[in-house]
């Protein structure tokens, strides 16, 4: 499985960043998990998807493809859950091997503690040239990114439930301004677009 718990990945780099293009960022949160302390499993990081949560996956990715399918870029957290639902979408759009480790979609890393300051995603990402990404994090990460990509402050409320996925376009990295969302998915949204398609 790549990446899974082996920290960050280098990603080709490819000098400095174009500007004045459309660059399409979809945010995801990984699929329903196991608890703590379900099958012997007592670390945060080592946290699968449940079965049930697996399957719903599998059902969204379908919808996934009828949405984007291909990435440049598919990036997940290092823990489990996240790796296993980036690797749901990925081999559904058939291209299991573009999953990448990006430290700064872990829990609490996105961020540094003054609210103006650009994610540390953002920037970790603003050296690489892509048109779309999928970028599979955690909450309240996601749904702070998803905030600051529109509004440029942590502070605007965006719903993600298990498995959700937003679309937010932005035209440069790191934006020069307000980002544009074009829509926000939930999980049965995603998973009734795969059955129809």
């Amino acid at each position: 499985m790549a990446g899974r718990h082996e920290g960050t990945e280098e990603l080709p780099k490819t000098g400095a960043p174009r500007e004045d293009r459309l660059i399409e960022l979809f945010l995801m949160r990984h699929g329903i998990a196991l608890d703590l302390g379900m099958k012997g499993i007592f670390r945060d990081e080592d946290r699968p998807l449940s079965d049930v949560g697996r399957r719903k996956m599998q059902e969204a990715a379908e919808g996934v493809r009828w949405l984007a399918p291909r990435f440049n870029l598919i990036l997940t957290s290092p823990l489990l859950r996240c790796q296993e639902t980036a690797e749901i979408v990925a081999t559904t759009l058939g291209m299991p091997e573009n999953v990448k480790t990006l430290d700064a979609l872990a829990p609490g890393r996105g961020f540094s503690p003054q609210d103006g300051a650009m994610p540390r995603v953002i920037a970790d990402l603003a050296g690489y040239s892509f048109e779309r990404a999928l970028l599979v994090g955690h909450l309240p990460d996601q749904a702070e990114l998803a905030s600051w990509l529109l509004t440029g402050h942590r502070s605007l409320n965006v719903e993600f439930k298990r498995g959700t996925l937003c679309l937010i376009e932005v035209t440069s990295l790191p934006p020069r301004g307000p980002g544009r969302l074009r829509w926000v998915l939930s999980p049965g949204q995603l998973r009734q677009l795969g059955q129809r398609h």
